[in-house]
């Protein structure tokens, strides 16, 4: 047909004015048996397709005023709801329902991004304190000079902690000005994924949430080093040597406390999910602490191995890490959260990704064929293969109603449904499609109770959540009406389906001998050659009038193009975070190294070239990096496997190779990193740091 032509439609004639494209809203439930068309009220008045006896669903959309944002909009359809639940046949959409093939990944990619953000932030809070604590470490006679003038360590805490919030505070803003124009991007990038308005670059509430986030992380992790400032002796005026005294077990122990509260309420404020946060949390506290055990154990193989003939290099190297003030564990401990939680996000973005692509199956179904009578399907199969047609199956379907539950009438347990009523409610009422067949397809896991396993009944096997939709249980009884004959079965077995496959699949399946003689229709379906499908189409329609094809291709092309680019923006952001991280670790690394400048120039007065020297640094630094990866990589690892079963309920894939080349490529970067901002302490004469100039 064409442009111009003339159709007829329940008795009227139409002219062809135009052809529709693409619909933007008829991803869900846009099978076609047909093409789609659209008439005007008046002209669908002068049809018989809306007279007596005939099914006909109405859809009201409404379109809001303009300037209404999308809060008030989900809280006007949030209302309509609640008002109109009880109004059967009535069910109440918005946008943001209009796609459920897709709101499970849009829920997991939501829970994905919120836990990019946090970790991205407790990256940011292993660079805060070992900054924090490098630049203590600098401040040791100011804060000296301070204490002899009478300033309390209070007050000298107290300072040094506003000079940190105002850091941390002009740093969140800069963070919040780069999110609003990233938000403002991605609006653009993806506007034909989004409403108009769905994605406002100016949120107060969100960008009062990350200013709060950025500060309260800031002084999270960089309090805890600002104890030192408290403990720095006021002899150190008159004798340099004098270090600040250990902090008591009591206020370790106190600060640790806190610092994993604060995780913790973090990690739920971002995943809203209380134990994703607990195994966070708990994830990173293990981690702490079997980082801190093997730094104390790198230290104890150091003192006890003989370097007297070692090279000079790897001899100082070792030395390094023992000296006094060395500050070994507190690197290793920071360099390791540090690897685990960047190595954590680039895990999870790699495995959620994947997940994403594979909820889509290369092979699903793209035609279903319904109201197949039995003696028919033969000829539809030699049809369909003769065309190329692929993967084709067929089951037979019995049509029934369900009439009680162990005894129970359905219209008594409908009427007292609770919950969510509606849902309850149509899984009794409903038209019940019932299937037999000796084994279970291979998207179908038994979960409870075993297959065809109790011989002396008629058995049927339910989908889990449908058996706690209508309340049943292993051992129930259910009573159907199969077209006025009554049958009993009893439920045998509970299983799970993956709906993603888009294969054919039944909350019921009874076992073989029960149903074969009852009246009975057959579903098919097949994967169509793309190019022959409107032929197949036609063939099936001239051949065998009663059955009905239903095209499934642009549904699944449409799915599939929206998930490949929601998993485009998860590797974005997730490569982003990873590469911010990264920065913030080399930071970390190299803001121990400030003080190296006064070791550098006693190596050179006892005659160590400058190449010996930064041999010497890149060893002490490779080393730390190495025990730090090796940790790090394994916490980064078995966090990764919990977080993603928890919150995204997807299984992790370890990557062998990835997982051995971590802790070499920490161990580079913790030596590049080092070395990089030794080279001024490298290229300093000795004199001038002796002297003190």
């Amino acid at each position: 047909m064409a442009v111009g032509e003339e159709v007829s439609l329940g008795g009227a004639r139409f002219r062809i004015a135009g052809t529709v494209v693409s619909e933007a809203d008829r991803l869900a439930g846009s099978f076609r048996i047909g093409p789609r068309v659209f008439v005007s009220r008046e002209g669908l008045a002068r049809t018989s397709l809306a007279g007596f006896g005939s099914r006909v669903t109405r859809r009201v959309l409404l379109n809001f005023p303009d300037g209404t944002d999308v809060a008030t909009a989900r809280k006007m359809a949030a209302g309509l709801k609640t008002r109109l639940e009880g109004v059967p046949g009535l069910r109440v959409e918005s946008w943001l329902d209009g796609q459920p093939e897709l709101r499970e990944a849009i829920r997991r990619t939501s829970r994905f991004l919120g836990l990019v953000a946090l970790t991205s932030l407790l990256v940011g809070g292993v660079g805060v304190a070992q900054t924090v604590r490098a630049w203590i470490a600098s401040r040791l006679d100011a804060l000296a000079i301070l204490r002899c003038l009478g300033v309390t360590s209070k007050e000298a805490i107290l300072l040094y902690a506003v000079q940190t919030a105002g850091l941390g505070l002009l740093g969140s803003l800069l963070g919040a000005v780069a999110g609003i124009g990233l938000v403002a991007g991605v609006g653009t990038a993806y506007s034909d994924l989004l409403p108009p308005g769905g994605l406002d670059p100016w949120q107060p509430e969100a960008l009062l949430r990350g200013l709060g986030l950025g500060l309260g992380v800031s002084l999270l992790f960089g309090v805890p080093a600002l104890f030192a400032v408290r403990r720095v002796p006021p002899a150190r005026v008159l004798r340099r040597d004098a270090e600040p005294i250990p902090a008591s077990r009591p206020l370790q122990l106190l600060g640790g406390a806190l610092l994993l509260a604060g995780v913790g309420a973090t990690a739920w404020v971002q995943s809203g999910l209380p134990r994703v946060a607990v195994l966070f949390t708990a994830g990173l506290a293990i981690s702490a602490l079997v980082l801190a055990f093997a730094a104390r154990g790198l230290l104890w193989l150091v003192t006890h191995v003989r370097r007297e003939r070692l090279p000079f290099a790897l001899r100082h190297g070792l030395a390094a890490l023992v000296r006094p003030g060395a500050g070994t564990v507190s690197s290793i401990l920071a360099l390791g959260l540090g690897t685990l939680v960047v190595l954590h996000i680039a895990l999870v973005q790699r495995d959620f990704s994947r997940q994403l692509a594979a909820d889509l199956p290369a092979n699903a179904p793209t035609a279903f064929l319904l109201d197949v009578q039995p003696d028919q399907w033969p000829g539809i199969e030699a049809r369909l293969s003769a065309e190329g047609a692929t993967r084709i199956v067929s089951v037979p379907v019995v049509t029934a109603r369900l009439t009680a539950i162990d005894g129970e009438d359905t219209g008594r347990l409908a009427s007292r449904a609770k919950g969510d009523a509606r849902r309850q409610r149509w899984a009794l009422t409903r038209e019940q499609r019932l299937t037999y067949m000796a084994a279970l397809p291979e998207d179908n896991r038994i979960v409870a109770g075993a297959l065809w396993s109790d011989p002396g009944a008629s058995e049927v096997s339910l989908e889990e959540e449908f058996a706690g939709r209508i309340g049943a249980r292993l051992g129930s009884n259910l009573d159907f009406d199969v077209q006025g004959v009554p049958l009993r079965l009893k439920v045998t077995s509970l299983r799970t389906v993956d709906w993603r496959t888009f294969g054919i699949n039944f909350f019921l399946v009874v076992e073989p001998g029960v149903l074969e003689k009852a009246p009975q229709l057959r579903l098919a379906a097949a994967r169509l050659p793309k190019e022959q499908e409107g032929r197949i189409q036609d063939l099936l329609a001239r051949e065998f009038p009663n059955v009905i094809l239903i095209r499934t291709r642009e549904v699944l092309e449409r799915v599939a193009a929206l998930a490949a680019r929601m998993g485009e923006a998860v590797r974005i952001l997730g490569a982003f975070s990873v590469l911010a991280g990264l920065v913030i670790l080399a930071g970390s690394v190299s803001a121990g190294s400030a003080r190296r400048a006064r070791e550098v120039a006693l190596l050179k007065v006892l005659g160590v070239t400058r190449a010996g020297a930064a041999a010497a640094l890149g060893v002490e630094y490779a080393l730390v990096g190495l025990v730090a990866g090796l940790v790090g990589t394994l916490g980064a690892t078995l966090l990764s496997g919990a977080v993603l079963k928890a919150a995204f309920e997807v299984s992790f894939q370890p990557s062998p190779a990835l997982l051995a080349a971590a802790p070499l490529a920490v161990s580079l970067l913790a030596a590049a990193a080092g070395l990089a901002v030794s080279v001024r302490a490298l290229r300093v004469r000795p004199l001038e740091v002796l002297r003190g100039e």
